[in-house]
């Protein structure tokens, strides 16, 4: 009897109830098992459990004793924080995790790890000396309500650094890839990098595109000398991080406190405003990062499972083999070029050689190259498979992909010029609205663009599409809250989240006296790709009064039925009394 391997089932993207809950099941089954075998946490980062999925988007800020990391904080928080100390010499001693919580509460270290209500379980491995270095505070910040954030303590110089009891790099490593963002602080009065924080600006390659940089306090520089402390910065910057871009510099005073009065407070008001929009989209784009995030997992174990086989495959039967080990080792570059051109990948997949050389040298698992494990041209296209296959199924099922409410400061109190003699206040997260509403929204809608329709038939036979017809998608962007009537009862279908979403389109629409045309509303509603009768049926249910036109509560209604038909869901042939708005009942 010959006995066959079972098969694996493919992949149903259907089964999850949301767009995580499938990258979770794909990394969990799929891409964390090669991950292990391949022995990824020693070459590359740690590994991931579901709890990093489920996380909130976090911020880490990082630089130097006495940069403004916790000021900062305090400044994003609009109020102090348990646990917080501000001063001259290096106050913060500790790592803070900065969570939202109904009352301002501190948690120690190893509460924060054993409580499954958040992603730190794997700093346990750093021991009781990081853990006792380690603790939480729970703040009823609206900021903190959408994103979590990771205060550090200042990187110190020479052997102050080193006589840390737990290992300062490797907790930076551990939080690089489970972070949205890194804030990377600088002082305009002390901008020198010293060899203990250029190593941890190192620790951090593979993850440059998450780093921000930010010049603080630089309200008490003169123009001039801030003009020289900055150009360099950027050339610090650029020999560390090895990039030939020029490195984006945030450049202001960024505390509540006032700014000094000096001609260049209108540019610091403006970096602020550039700034809080850029954290104003780690919320709306998490979703979206977790899922770029699971394909560069992908990508770096299967070019790492296919290094570790070519290293293999040389080794001798028999003798030699500690001779041959060496040889590859000081050849790995040659090992990496025929493995680039046997399998076609792109150079910018492999990892950095001389590290990659360090840790075959030096670890541990690496004693015997001809232990590694083999690769097959089956678990190739499983690796190919996730990328070609599951995730696009996975955004399909989920095509608007749900992102979490984002930071949306409340809007300004109009207030008289300050007096020419008075310095101008540095602006609070409360008072930047416009900021966040030129942050760019994140493209997500993926309905296929349909072209316009004529007034008098919204319904008109489809046509060749126009992109620039295309309307931004279903991310949540800043935008207008949705109105208190929809959001303020549980009866009706349309989530709150939901709601907001659709605002989001129904708003860039354009439209008049509060109502939008159907010429305007079927190019959207087609982009679902259902038929014409089934969108004839949903707008003949939502248009009750034969009016042309629809406001937002009965758009929101149009799309609650077009995305329940989409998943399956029969079309009803009369409104459901949950559908109806409760101001329409």
């Amino acid at each position: 009897m010959v006995f066959r391997r079972r098969r694996r089932p493919p992949f149903d993207a259907g089964a999850y109830d949301s767009i995580v809950g499938g990258l979770k099941a794909i990394y969990r089954e799929k891409v964390r098992p090669l991950e292990e075998q391949y022995l990824v946490k020693d070459f590359h980062y740690p590994l991931l459990t579901d709890d990093d999925f489920d996380a909130k988007p976090m911020v880490l800020l990082m630089g130097s004793y006495s940069t403004g990391k916790t000021s900062f904080i305090r400044y994003l928080l609009e109020q102090e924080f348990p646990g917080m100390h501000v001063g001259p010499e290096p106050t913060t001693d500790g790592f803070q995790a900065i969570v939202y919580g109904a009352e301002p509460r501190s948690l120690p270290g190893n509460a924060l790890v054993s409580s499954p209500a958040y992603p730190f379980a794997g700093l346990a491995q750093f021991g009781n000396a990081f853990l006792q270095r380690f603790q939480g505070c729970e703040v009823p910040s609206p900021f903190a309500k959408c994103c979590t954030l990771i205060d550090t303590p200042g990187v110190l110089a020479g052997k102050k650094q080193l006589d840390r009891s737990y290992s300062y790099e490797s907790v930076i490593q551990w939080f690089a890839p489970r972070v949205d963002m890194i804030l990377l602080m600088f002082d305009a009065n002390k901008v020198d990098i010293s060899d203990e924080l250029k190593s941890v600006i190192q620790a951090l390659e593979g993850f440059d595109d998450k780093i921000r940089i930010v010049l603080n306090k630089a309200d008490s520089m003169d123009p001039a000398e801030l003009l020289k402390i900055n150009s360099a910065l950027t050339w610090n910057l650029a020999r560390i991080l090895k990039a030939p871009e020029v490195r984006r510099i945030y450049v202001g005073s960024f505390w509540e406190q006032p700014l000094k009065p000096s001609f260049m407070s209108e540019l610091f008001d403006r970096e602020a405003h550039s700034l809080l929009a850029d954290l104003a989209t780690v919320p709306r784009n998490n979703t979206t990062a977790k899922l770029n995030d699971l394909v560069v997992r992908t990508r770096t174990v299967r070019v790492q499972a296919l290094v570790l086989h070519e290293l293999r495959s040389q080794m001798p039967k028999m003798s030699g083999r500690d001779r041959k080990q060496k040889e590859l080792i000081a050849s790995l570059e040659d090992v990496f070029y025929k493995v680039m051109k046997a399998h076609n990948i792109s150079a910018g997949d492999f990892p950095d050689v001389n590290k990659f050389r360090h840790t075959l040298a030096t670890s541990e698992v690496c004693r015997d190259f001809s232990k590694f494990k083999k690769m097959d041209d089956k678990l190739l296209a499983q690796l190919d498979a996730i990328i070609a296959t599951d995730l696009g199924q996975l955004i399909t099922e989920f095509e608007s992909m749900p992102a979490p409410e984002g930071y949306v400061p409340p809007a300004p109190e109009a207030k008289a010029e300050p007096p020419p003699s008075q310095p101008n206040p540095s602006p609070p997260p409360a008072a930047i609205t416009t900021a966040l509403s030129a942050a760019p929204l994140t493209p997500s809608d993926p309905w296929a663009a349909r072209p316009a329709a004529v007034e008098s038939d919204p319904w008109a036979a489809d046509a060749p599409a126009r992109l620039s017809e295309a309307i931004s998608g279903l991310f949540p962007a800043a935008s207008p809250p949705p109105p208190a009537a929809a959001a303020a009862t549980a009866a009706w279908a349309v989530s709150d989240a939901d709601k907001a979403k659709y605002d989001t389109i129904f708003e860039q629409m354009g439209p008049e006296d509060g109502l939008v045309s159907g010429g305007k509303v079927a190019p959207v509603l087609r982009r679902s790709g259902l038929d014409n009768k089934t969108l004839r049926d949903v707008w003949a249910l939502c248009d009750r009064k034969s009016a042309g036109a629809l406001d937002a509560d009965w758009f929101a209604v149009a799309m609650h039925l077009v995305m329940k038909v989409k998943r399956g869901s029969p079309l009803p042939s009369t409104m459901p009394e949950d559908c109806i708005p409760i101001k329409d009942r």
